[in-house]
Parts: structure tokens; sequence; C-alpha cells
């Protein structure tokens, strides 16, 4: 966990859009690059301001930028949808997100649980805002045989609660980035 001295930019739930694009990220506040196991493929990981950024980056060069914020409908973007599917020359882009109000138990819950998840797995990039404990950016990696899937989590503690103890909203989103090219010859071999 990473504790972030900006503060937050998006500071509500309702406010985030979802832009995919080649256009890269801007200003992150940090920032990691991942590359997979077996292809000749990375993913750069990025927090912006109390939100996130996934680029896949093919060759050295950016592909494709998912971007989850609230000026990704400023940049072309959409609000944030249920569901969707975005193909293009990178291959195809699968992102579902909801958008859930906790109570203080449950609230709190979902950040020990993101808390110990980035502390266990060096993957994970996480972020946590200043003024709260639970205004929290969390970005969870996977690669796959087509690709790579993450999940992200945006926390958003209710009112002025700095111990993050009355609750918040969460924003959750789970993508799939089916990469083209991959995965082809393992699935003409079956």
């Amino acid at each position: 966990m990473r504790d972030l001295v900006a503060e937050p930019s998006d500071v509500a739930a309702a406010a985030l859009g979802y832009r995919v694009g080649v256009t890269p990220e801007r200003d992150a506040l940090v920032s990691t690059v991942l590359e997979h196991p077996v292809h000749d493929i990375a993913l750069r990981l990025s927090i912006l301001g109390a939100s996130h950024a996934v680029t896949l980056v093919i060759d050295g060069r950016d592909a494709m930028t998912e971007e989850v914020s609230c000026r990704a409908t400023t940049a072309g973007g959409a609000p944030l949808p249920a569901e969707v599917s975005c193909p293009g020359p990178w291959g195809v882009h699968h992102l579902r997100g909801a958008t859930e109000s906790l109570s203080a138990v449950a609230f709190g819950a979902l950040v020990d649980r993101l808390t110990a998840l980035a502390a266990d797995d060096t993957t994970v990039l996480a972020g946590r805002f200043p003024g709260s404990e639970g205004a929290l950016t969390v970005v969870a990696p996977t690669p796959d045989d087509t690709g790579w899937s993450w999940d992200t989590w945006h926390l958003y503690p209710a009112g002025d609660d700095s111990a993050g103890d009355g609750g918040g909203d969460v924003v959750a989103t789970t993508s799939r980035l089916h990469v083209a090219g991959l995965g082809v010859a393992a699935e003409a071999a079956s």
C-alpha cells in the first residue's frame, strides 16, 4: 500500500467515467509495469486522482489504455457502464463495473481485505489518499494465456469520517483483455 501525498481529484463514486483508447493515461500519481510471464506484452498500472488507468504495452509501445476516472467522460469516454466490450487492433477489452454503498462494517472489512491483498501480492498496485484510511484505489492484475485480466476497487469513505468507520461507496470493476494473436495456436490445437 502506497501512501499518496496528493489529494484525490475524483471525489464521488457516481462521477466516474470510462474510456478505452490508445491515448496513454494522464497525470499518474504512481505507476508500475508488469511483464507477462509467457508473452512479450506488459501492463502499466497507474493510479490517478482516486481513479486508475491500465495500459497494454506491446513491443515497448502503448497499444491500449483503459481509464476509469472523472475525467474519462471529458476525454471522449462515457459514464461507467455495467458491462461493455470494446474491440480494437489490440484485441478485445471487456469491462464490468458496479457501484455500491456499504455499511460501516462492510466498508471496514473491504478496507482490511484490500490492505491485506496489497501487502501479500507484489503485483497489486494500491494507493491510500490522505485524510482517511478507507480512501483507497487498488488494481490487481492476473496474466493468462490470451492476455490479462484485472480487478479494481475505488473506495470513497462517507462524509468527513477520517477513520473510514462510517461506511462509504465502492466502485468495483473487472476487466478482461484478449490480446490479438494470443491463444490462437492453443485453441487451434485443441
